[in-house]
Parts: C-alpha cells; structure tokens; sequence
C-alpha cells in the first residue's frame, strides 16, 4: 500500500488538501477512534491551572523535519535533565495538518481522515518512548478550527495559555541593546511548528528574542528557543536580531 503524508512546518496542509477544502473532521470523531486526544480548551486548562512547576509547553507534529530533529537531539537532552520537582514537560503532537493519502479500488488516491488519526496515533506512540519520553508528558491535540485557518494559531493560543503583557523595547542600531521606550504587542515570530513556550509557575512567558518585523520594521517577540531550564534572569532579553 502506498501512503502519502501531506503537512509541513508551515501549520498548512498539502496543496490540493488546501484547495479541496474537504470536510473538516470534528472533535468529536477523531476522539472517537483516539481516546487520548485532547482539545485546545483542555490543552490550556491543564497548563493554566498547574500553578506548581516551571514550564516547557512543546508544539509539534511528525511530518515536521525541524520537530524530529528537536525531539531527538537538543529537546532530548533538555527533557532527560530537567527536575521534575521543578519542570514540568507538555510535549503536544499534533493531529492537524497531517494527512494521509491511499489508493482506492480504481487507483485514486483518497483520504481516510479517521485512519490518519489512527495511523500518527500509532507512530507517536511508539516513536515518542524510543527516544525517552514518558508518554505521560505527552498530549495528543487536534482541533478542527485550526485545519483550514488562514490566520495564525500559536499567538492566539499564546495568549490564553499564558501571561504576555506588552513590554517595552526599542532597538538601538548603533549599541545592538534594547532599551525601555515603546510598547510593543506580543506575537510568535512564526505561527508554524516548531513551537517551545517556557513559562514560571504563574504562567509568566519567557521571552528573549526581539526580532524587528521585515514587513513594518516593529518589533514582535517570540519565545525563548535556547534549549535550557535556567530560571536566572527569565525575563531579561539577552538577544537582539535584525
């Protein structure tokens, strides 16, 4: 049987997925044949409320090549480490975006939208342990809303999973520091997975990256990539991009 995936880091699917605009598969039904899947208003109730740990919150998905080598390289080595009197690890895969394309009787390719649910349940559930992972810490997430979305999802999420106030920067081009002046709103740098959030025990994010915005020359944040559970300094911005 020949099995095409379709999806990618960008959070869209395959073009002629996109251009179909097939049905989108309800919460409801994809639970149905994966028991274990979460929704995005669980997802953000379960990190909300954990008012006890310092906190990793990691978006990804299988297709995605920066995801796999994240989980078995640097993410690998930041979970293996981490106090778990202290951290707490929210490793999300994602069911969005992945699509898997079979030949019918005549040849055709179609989609069976329920056996992809089944088949990437499979294939985290045996890939995630291999590399270290207690599947404790994992949470299968799908939500419909986010198939065919054409605005970004991890900013909006970001914003109700987390405490992310404006803050304010304004770049010295000459220094390379960042200096108090502007309010700037927050936004991800990328609405793609890979996604890493770090936030403390009251759900403070921590950000530092101000990356100016090609597009408008303004300033957005995303949130901090080093692979690390340092909480010196948290909040401090430590790198300046342009």
């Amino acid at each position: 049987m020949i099995v095409v995936s379709l999806g990618g880091c960008n959070g869209s699917a395959g073009e002629d997925i996109a251009q179909e605009k097939a049905e989108v598969l309800s919460f409801e039904s994809a639970k149905s044949v994966e028991p274990q899947l979460v929704s995005t208003d669980e997802l953000v109730k379960l990190v909300v409320e954990d008012t006890t740990h310092w906190k990793v919150v990691y978006f990804f998905d299988a297709v995605c090549k920066p995801c796999r080598e994240h989980l078995q390289k640097e993410l690998r080595e930041m979970y293996a480490r981490h106090d778990t009197t202290q951290w707490r690890f929210y490793l999300v895969a994602g069911f969005n975006w992945l699509h898997v394309l079979t030949p019918d009787e005549k040849g055709n390719l179609v989609e069976d939208t329920l056996g992809t649910i089944k088949h990437y349940a499979e294939k985290y559930s045996k890939w995630l342990p291999s590399l270290g992972y207690d599947m404790k810490d994992v949470y299968f997430h799908y939500d419909p809303t986010w198939e065919h979305t054409e605005t970004g999802v991890f900013t909006p999420l970001a914003k109700r999973m987390f405490v992310v106030k404006p803050s304010s920067i304004e770049i010295d081009e000459k220094s390379s520091n960042c200096a108090v002046n502007e309010e700037i709103p927050f936004r991800c740098k990328m609405e793609g997975m890979p996604q890493l959030f770090k936030a403390d025990r009251h759900n403070r994010l921590q950000m530092n990256l101000c990356v100016p915005l090609s597009d408008t020359l303004k300033l957005a944040y995303e949130p901090n990539n080093d692979y690390n559970l340092d909480t010196i300094e948290f909040y401090q911005l430590k790198k300046l991009f342009y």
